[in-house]
């Protein structure tokens, strides 16, 4: 008998009701999410960040969607990164970010 292939393989992720709009400085995003990446895996916040994203549209090429657990603790690590502009403080609607990673 073959072996059965997990459903979850094929199926797109569930995208949740906490993701962020987040602006960095102009031509710059790349560096942003190095020292992003670099101050989550430095400080263990896996769990505060759960998701990372790059918008497909070159409209966007200086956003970044996050998937946050936590807004408030997420913000206060964000403005020590690099390159950090902003973040929105309301959550995009599931259907906002679909659009924006080309699934919508």
């Amino acid at each position: 008998m073959p072996p059965i292939e997990p459903l979850e393989s094929s199926l797109p992720q569930p995208i949740s009701n906490n993701w962020y709009l987040l602006t960095v400085r102009s031509k710059k995003r790349e560096v942003f999410l190095k020292y992003l990446k670099f101050a989550i895996d430095q400080n263990k916040l896996e769990e505060l960040f759960v998701d990372i994203k790059i918008p497909q549209d070159s409209v966007y090429e200086d956003m970044v969607l996050l998937n946050l657990s936590n807004f408030k603790t997420a913000t206060t690590y964000l403005k020590k990164v690099d390159c950090f502009q902003n973040i929105e403080r309301k959550p995009l609607q599931s259907e906002q970010v679909k659009r924006m990673l080309g699934r919508g």
